[in-house]
């Protein structure tokens, strides 16, 4: 066994190595650009002059302030929206029968196929002055709408699901006994569920709101769409102006993506040990099915509320969305006249800017995928099953974006590689895309190949190392074969989610390169609403269809 470790040596070395390159060129380099712009105010001039001297300035700029402010209001007041609308629908599903249950759990599934600043488009559709509300009912709800509680709301239909569902199956591990006896002994209905049903699933209700709140001050779409229209600023609009409106200000656009990181990577680590202590209290119980037989009326009532739900927070972004793809004209209204099929012709017409966006985001979404998967291999590798010194490093890069909001990734990459250090930069090509996806993605397929790993038995490793092999070909002939499944179901994944991507894009993206993101955008902005919405049905149809071939593969493979 010595001489066979001594022989694998440089293999252990190599895979270390590109680990730690890929790790720290994709994660760490943005990361330390940001922190050293927010800290040397000229160090873009590779000057380490006046360290801190921005946070005064930014301390007493009441703009900057209030944007800071607004998205901790923002994400506590989504937050608390999100679990008022969650808490009962998941205490209901959990005592409903599989067959009823099942069609609920889809409908609240399809909000996550509708990217954010899509579905606020949909939202402005319909409520906005002459939208479709007003086009059938005569009134609007443009006021509600353009208000702090209306983008408080939208945030909050779009980010239930992820408090519904991790409720609703806390609610069936507890199951309904406890209550039960309460009840026996005299208890009122009510009084039982907020005095032991709902502190039974405190935790789970905290870990999934705490991730809400991540998702929510981290968002940058919707509040551009519908913020910007009643001049509501989040930390995250406010970084795309430090670097969109004259005079840019790169250290403080590194200060605000600092702070944004802080706030993110705090919450997160909250959520992570939130989380971890509720799933190690539950890990050993029993799931418990527990459909109630209640009378009829209160069936009615409560499928009712489901009903009210689903048709707001589903059925009609949904509506919006099909309804503007399929108008001809948006001065003719919502009438069967005005519906064809000229607006998809459109996007695939001959050097059709819409047709060259979709290649373009369908191109860097294959690369992503591929390159995740690769990266996600060789790093999962070298962190489970050979663990060298140096692996706790690798192993917090790996997890580092998940922390990191999207936004701050983008200003990572904009401040390292607009260095003058560099001979050779991606800025400003299509590659500086391909790095923020890698950057935004990569922990999807570590993640899920990390767990694969770590369900394979070492015995394989020791039975091919008795017949004489060495590490390259336990990992190469043994390991990369077992794991190739999930690594595709992972790129699956990598690939829906990077066609749909709109931070990065809107940030990186040089001139004359467009992605379905941007198209979209600019596309509202022209007011070609209609071209628009075409591209945003298909971006959700094709997302959703790879979304759902990537877990379905996944779920056979680990069953």
């Amino acid at each position: 066994m010595p001489a066979l470790i001594k022989r694998d040596v440089p293999v252990r070395i190599s895979l270390f190595i590109f680990s730690a390159l890929s790790l720290t060129l994709i994660v760490g380099l943005p990361m330390l650009a940001m922190l050293m712009f927010a800290i040397f105010p000229n160090f873009n001039e590779l000057s380490f002059a006046a360290p801190f001297s921005k946070f005064p300035e930014l301390v007493a700029d009441n703009g900057l302030l209030e944007a800071i402010f607004n998205s901790l209001r923002l994400a506590i007041t989504v937050t608390l929206l999100s679990a008022l609308i969650s808490v009962p629908l998941g205490y209901f599903r959990s005592q409903m029968s599989n067959r009823i249950g099942h069609v609920w759990d889809v409908l609240f599934l399809l909000p996550f196929l509708i990217p954010p600043y899509i579905g606020s488009l949909s939202w402005m559709q319909l409520l906005q002055r002459n939208g479709f509300l007003e086009q059938f009912f005569g009134f609007n709800l443009s006021n509600f709408l353009f208000s702090f509680l209306g983008l408080a709301t939208v945030m909050a239909l779009h980010l239930f699901p992820l408090i519904y569902f991790t409720v609703s199956k806390s609610f069936s591990v507890v199951g309904a006994r406890y209550s039960e006896v309460a009840q026996l002994f005299g208890g009122k209905r009510l009084a039982v569920f907020f005095k032991i049903d709902l502190p039974m699933v405190l935790p789970a209700l905290l870990g999934s709101s705490l991730l809400v709140f991540i998702l929510t001050i981290e968002e940058f779409g919707t509040p551009e769409i519908l913020g910007r229209r009643f001049g509501f600023e989040v930390m995250v609009t406010a970084i795309h102006d430090k670097f969109s409106n004259w005079p840019i200000d790169l250290s403080a656009a590194a200060v605000l993506s600092l702070i944004l990181v802080l706030i993110a990577f705090a919450a997160y680590r909250l959520q992570l040990a939130v989380s971890n202590r509720h799933s190690t209290a539950v890990e050993n119980q029993k799931l418990i099915f527990n459909a109630k037989q209640r009378p009829l009326v209160t069936q009615l009532l409560i499928n009712t509320l489901f009903c009210a739900v689903s048709l707001i927070a589903v059925l009609l972004p949904i509506f919006s969305i099909l309804a503007s793809a399929f108008m001809e004209r948006i001065s003719m209204g919502l009438v069967w006249s005005n519906i064809g099929t000229s607006n998809f012709r459109q996007l695939f017409s001959d050097e059709s800017e819409g047709a060259i966006a979709i290649w373009t985001s369908l191109g860097l979404a294959g690369g992503a995928a591929i390159a995740t998967a690769i990266i996600g291999l060789i790093v999962v590798f070298t962190i489970v099953r050979l663990r060298p010194r140096g692996s706790q490093f690798l192993d917090f890069l790996s997890i580092l974006p998940n922390s990191i909001p999207g936004m701050a990734i983008a200003v990572g990459l904009i401040l390292v590689w607009n260095l003058s250090i560099w001979p050779l930069t991606p800025y400003n090509t299509v590659w500086i895309l391909l790095l923020a996806y890698l950057c935004l993605m990569l922990p999807y397929p570590i993640r899920m190949l990390t767990s694969a790993l770590q369900q394979l038995p070492k015995s394989l490793d020791e039975a091919a190392y008795i017949s004489g092999a060495n590490e390259w070909r336990v990992i190469f002939k043994i390991l990369t074969p077992l794991l190739l499944p999930i690594s595709f179901a992972a790129g699956l994944i990598v690939f829906a989610i990077s066609t749909r991507e709109l931070v990065s894009s809107l940030m990186l993206a040089p001139p004359g390169v467009e992605t379905v993101a941007t198209f979209v955008f600019r596309q509202f902005d022209q007011g070609d609403i209609n071209v628009g919405m075409a591209m945003s049905l298909l971006v959700i149809l094709i997302s959703g269809t790879i979304i759902a071939i990537g877990q379905r593969l996944q779920g056979r493979l680990q069953s």
